[in-house]
């Protein structure tokens, strides 16, 4: 027996969960289902490393600067009026090239990220305004009161989405399934977007110092004080998952070296590998993709941010 349903929201990341929080509060008496499989199909948003950077983005540029400016001052208003749990307040610092040594390379930065320095562990850098977050305490937060079905996902077609336990059938089924979705629905109106695997380390360790963000070049390291965890972000290549060993992280690591002494005391790190879906020019896609079936992906880099404001935009178009 088929079982009917208003709304299927299939996926359980950062995008799915808030479709749901915000479909549960517009329409409360709803008949809403959630479908997922985080075993065959895991979502990213817990194998990230978890910042939402302020400060990068005007409006009037480009169509993925509109997008993320809006979706930045969203969060900024949904986290002081919501005061959801894991989202921490904090400080990202970009630490430039040397002027002596890439006289170019600092102009380039000072055109990107400003010339207003301070100081931090005594140099120079420019602070923007970020957000650490917990992905399991914010996911936690959306979590909202619906039929839950985990089941592997095998076709979606109009009014239907067929699963390892069966069919089900919805007025209007939506995809919030990362780079899952042409898996599971091909259609030539969702936009290219292709996998990109990347890899992080972490390690608990109590460094005595206020959450904060560091950035030099590409790498990025992180480390969130409310539950003591350091996190570095490494390169990550389009289409290859990249497993470093320790040693190759403690090379990377020597470019903080100065600033931090004790990481040269530091254990063998945790090594976590997401996938993240990025679209044709970094661009998130989100809505109706064919009559009665709608999509989010292609978040990439910023499903903390655009995944919950295009949550919100879609759902207000339903």
């Amino acid at each position: 027996m088929k079982k009917y349903y208003d709304y299927i929201v299939v996926g359980d990341g950062i995008a799915g969960r808030a479709i749901l929080y915000f479909l549960t509060k517009k329409y409360p008496n709803a008949k809403i289902a959630q479908v997922f499989d985080d075993e065959g199909f895991p979502a990213c948003s817990t194998r990230t490393t978890s910042v939402v950077s302020f400060g990068l983005f005007e409006e009037g540029i480009s169509k993925l600067g509109d997008i993320l400016f809006h979706a930045h001052e969203f969060l900024k208003n949904f986290v002081e009026k919501e005061q959801p749990p894991g989202v921490y307040s904090c400080k990202q610092y970009y630490l430039p090239p040397n002027i002596k040594d890439d006289p170019l390379k600092f102009k380039q930065f000072e055109a990107r990220y400003g010339t207003d320095f301070v100081n931090f562990k005594n140099q120079k850098m420019v602070a923007k305004d970020a957000y650490v977050i917990n992905p399991r305490e914010l996911l936690g937060f959306f979590k909202s009161d619906v039929k839950i079905i985990k089941a592997r996902v095998t076709a979606v077609n109009k009014g239907e989405v067929q699963t390892s336990l069966g069919h089900f059938e919805a007025t209007k089924i939506i995809l919030a399934t990362s780079a899952y979705t042409s898996l599971i629905f091909k259609d030539k109106n969702l936009p290219e977007g292709k996998p990109v695997k990347g890899t992080y380390f972490s390690w608990d360790i109590d460094l005595n110092e206020d959450s904060f963000v560091l950035s030099r070049g590409h790498y990025n390291l992180i480390y969130r004080a409310q539950d003591n965890l350091l996190l570095f972000g490494a390169n990550s290549i389009e289409g290859l998952s990249h497993l470093h060993s320790p040693k190759e992280v403690y090379e990377k690591l020597e470019i903080f070296q100065d600033l931090f002494p004790e990481f040269s005391k530091l254990d063998k790190p945790n090594i976590h590998t997401g996938i993240r879906h990025k679209g044709k020019r970094r661009t998130p896609f989100c809505g109706e993709v064919r009559e009665g079936i709608y999509a989010l992906n292609a978040l990439y880099k910023n499903g903390w941010s655009a995944g919950i404001s295009l949550a919100k935009d879609l759902v207000d178009r339903l």
